[in-house]
């Protein structure tokens, strides 16, 4: 009988240490008899965890350490190259077989592996595809082809909005997922955050009490709090900075409908209405009619509008400009949301309207009928 007790509890030791762990049994084509490393996502960089070596057939078994109460991201490498993204959690088995390419990646048993390994194809299909489409942007703009540039810009913003569109879905579909964390970093090409508009600390924010509740413990959740705390704090000083009568204006520079770039201090030392709008608002067409009977009443003071198209589909923001007759600078960079004009205004809704002084200053902003033009009307006599 005690010898029967011995080795139950033997088994359920083994079981109980296990438990603490995760297994990786995988198969990695073109790796035979080779080495891989697997390194662990902290924070903001990857650590190097171990050394795995391959069988003849490519194959191995690791088991990890003893790992935390919350998931954790690893990566698999092939001479510096990932070919592989995990996350793991105590006493899971996880299935994997990859290539040395990082082309083919296939996971089973851990479902927040699957939904990383599915995030991260959708998002580097689109990573690639802005990638192409700049390039080809660049050689459109370097031989002069306006219109193939403009096809091209569009079809970049639309792009980006798809992408983060879809990202939004993933974040709503998987309130609970740890790949949540990875997602809300995500750059495109020329350091384009996927989340970088002030409007998306809601996100974070959701972001965070979701996992809070699953994975308390969890070191990306400081992590994420820093950044939601950042972001409020900006949010915070940008108002305060377009707010305050003695901070002088930041710099916006974007193509004009001539693809010309045109910036908003070259208008320096003019009485200037900075103005966000949306080509396809019927509204905005009729501020529009009111805005040319104060720039024609006052252009030749010193009056000038420098107007910030938000749209995506530059081709009909073009179209509206032309239709309209507007004889003042309208530039528009086809990234909507995303454009860094919108950021670093803090600009929230369309119209969005700001008047700026002859000196540089921020004496309002949106400000309508009667008001603007008292205002337009005092400062152009300074």
């Amino acid at each position: 009988m005690r010898k029967f007790l011995l080795f139950a509890i033997i088994p359920i030791l083994a079981i109980s240490c296990n438990s603490d762990k995760a297994t990786i049994k995988a198969t990695i084509t073109g790796v035979k008899d080779g080495e891989l490393v697997l390194k662990m996502l902290q924070i903001n960089n990857q650590i190097v965890v171990d050394t795995i070596k391959t069988d003849s057939e490519g194959s191995f078994v690791y088991k990890t350490g003893k790992l935390s109460e919350s998931p954790d991201f690893y990566y698999l490498y092939y001479k510096e190259r990932k070919i592989a993204s995990l996350v793991l959690s105590k006493g899971e088995r996880v299935y994997l077989t990859a290539d040395t390419l990082g082309q083919s990646h296939l996971v089973e048993g851990s479902q927040e592996s699957i939904l990383l390994n599915d995030l991260e194809k959708e998002l580097n299909s689109s990573i690639r595809k802005f990638d192409s489409l700049s390039n080809l942007r660049y050689n459109a703009i370097e031989a002069g082809d306006i219109k193939m540039s403009d096809s091209l810009s569009y079809m970049l913003g639309s792009l980006y909005v798809k992408s983060k569109q879809s990202a939004i879905k993933h974040l709503y579909s998987n309130p609970r997922s740890i790949t949540n964390i990875i997602l809300l970093y995500q750059k495109f090409p020329g350091d384009l955050p996927l989340f970088g508009d002030m409007r998306d600390v809601l996100l974070f924010q959701r972001v965070y009490d979701s996992l809070r509740v699953v994975y308390p413990e969890s070191p990306y959740l400081n992590s994420l709090q820093d950044v939601i705390s950042a972001m409020d704090r900006s949010d915070a000083l940008t108002s305060k900075l377009l707010d305050a009568s003695e901070v002088g204006f930041p710099d916006i520079s974007m193509p004009d409908t001539d693809s010309k770039v045109r910036t908003l201090s070259e208008l320096s030392g003019k009485v200037i209405i900075l103005l966000f709008w949306s080509a396809g608002d019927a509204n905005q067409k009729m501020f529009n009619r009111e805005l040319l009977s104060l720039y024609d009443k006052y252009s030749n003071s010193g009056l000038e509008i420098f107007q910030v198209s938000v749209d995506t589909d530059k081709t009909a923001w073009a179209r509206a400009v032309a239709e309209q007759g507007l004889p003042w600078i309208n530039v528009c960079d086809g990234l909507g949301a995303a454009s860094q004009a919108v950021l670093t205004y803090n600009v929230r809704e369309v119209p969005s309207l700001f008047v700026i002084d002859r000196s540089g200053t921020i004496a309002a902003r949106d400000i309508y009928n009667s008001k603007l033009e008292s205002l337009v009307s005092a400062l152009v006599r300074k």
